[in-house]
């Protein structure tokens, strides 16, 4: 049972490495643009 788990283990890291991988692209592609700073936006504005 433990030789079973010890080559499995391996191949599960990395396949939940690379799916935490995807989810972060997709999530920061989905999420658009934003701007840099609302600071620079305010001060844009009054002068």
């Amino acid at each position: 049972m433990y030789e079973v788990m010890s080559a499995l283990i391996p191949p599960a890291v990395v396949g939940g490495v690379f799916v935490y991988g995807v989810f972060k692209l997709l999530r920061s592609e989905a999420a658009g643009r934003r701007p840099a700073k609302r600071a620079d936006q305010g001060e844009s504005q009054n002068g």
